[in-house]
């Protein structure tokens, strides 16, 4: 997973891309979609640390499959192992932590 120093060494390149200070509306534009990547990326990548330390408790994984699921940030691939079971080939991240079948919803405020 990223830590700080590479979150910030991804951004530090970034800011000579942004436009000049002039066109401020570009520079937001630019900016939230920077920041929006970033965030998918991370997101990923705690998802799919995740799935691997639920997935650490089984043996005799058959495969690996990819996913999409598609999320308030963007499109976002993991992979899961599959396993064998006596009703066929199972998913047990899916089933353990409750993944969505394709897409995430929009994010549900607690109350």
């Amino acid at each position: 997973m990223m830590d700080l120093k590479s979150i910030l060494d991804k951004i530090e390149p970034t800011q000579y891309q942004l436009p000049q200070w002039q066109d401020l509306n570009q520079f937001v534009s630019k900016f939230n979609l920077f920041w929006r990547e970033l965030g998918n990326l991370i997101q990923q990548q705690l998802v799919q640390a995740q799935i691997e330390q639920t997935e650490a408790q089984y043996h005799g994984a058959r495969t690996k499959r990819p996913k999409r699921y598609y999320t308030p940030l963007g499109e976002m691939l993991i992979q899961r192992r599959v396993y064998p079971t006596a009703n066929g080939l199972e998913v047990k991240a899916d089933l353990q932590l409750g993944l969505p079948a394709d897409k995430w919803g929009s994010p549900r405020l607690i109350t």
